[in-house]
């Protein structure tokens, strides 16, 4: 069910002009961690890394660390193109 509201919400994003969606998760939401990668999102930078993913330090304040995922649901067509 999470996989088939994702793909409505990319294609209303896509139907916005949105080029790119994002997700913040928890380092120790592994579940939803993997969920994320197997939709396509990748993990930007953080401060350190987290079972080889990287994590930023309080994120959401004092010991609340998160992982900034990002998704690219379409690349621009590129100019003159």
């Amino acid at each position: 069910m999470a996989r088939q509201l994702y793909e409505r919400f990319f294609a209303r994003a896509v139907a916005a002009g949105r080029q790119e969606v994002r997700a913040i998760l928890s380092p120790a939401n592994k579940l939803s961690i993997a969920f994320h990668h197997s939709m396509g999102f990748r993990p930007e930078g953080g401060d350190y890394e987290s079972d080889g993913v990287p994590v930023h330090r309080d994120y959401d304040g004092p010991g609340h660390d998160r992982i900034s995922f990002r998704r690219v649901l379409y690349a621009p067509p590129a100019a003159g193109a």
